[in-house]
């Protein structure tokens, strides 16, 4: 497993660790149960301190992404998200508009900004995703046309 780090970038170091782990489980380089390297090997394939990449394991097991085994490591758990459906499009819809003002300001034209997107999202793995309801969808409305 190959991390990038950026080390001009002002995210922090445990934090791209985090980012760079999520994104091989997303693309599919990573699977559940699968062993992630020791705190020590990580740390010094990257030529960082131990202590970093340990912080990154803990927030990763905070968020579900990993568990630790005492004396046996760390591995990549189960996703499941226990947020709701409103909570999670919530979250995305952001990141979209984020995405949506970056292009904008770059004078990147909708067709343009719609094909990079399904390109990207056809490299990755979504069948692991939970499919939603239609309650889930539309908790406070019965009728879709109110």
């Amino acid at each position: 497993m190959q991390f990038y780090l950026d080390q001009s970038s002002a995210r922090p170091v445990y934090q791209q660790i985090i980012d760079n782990i999520k994104r091989e489980i997303a693309l599919g380089h990573l699977t559940k149960g699968q062993k992630l390297p020791t705190v020590r090997r990580l740390a010094a394939q990257l030529i960082i301190n131990p202590n970093t990449i340990a912080k990154a394991y803990r927030q990763l097991e905070s968020e579900g992404i990993i568990s630790t085994r005492p004396g046996s490591g760390a591995f990549v758990a189960q996703l499941n998200s226990t947020l709701s459906h409103a909570v999670r499009q919530k979250i995305i819809t952001e990141k979209i508009e984020l995405l949506a003002v970056d292009a904008i300001h770059m004078q990147i034209d909708r067709p343009t900004l719609q094909s990079w997107l399904t390109d990207t999202l056809d490299r990755f793995q979504f069948e692991t995703a939970q499919p939603v309801n239609d309650s889930e969808q539309n908790p406070t409305s019965e009728n879709p046309n109110d």
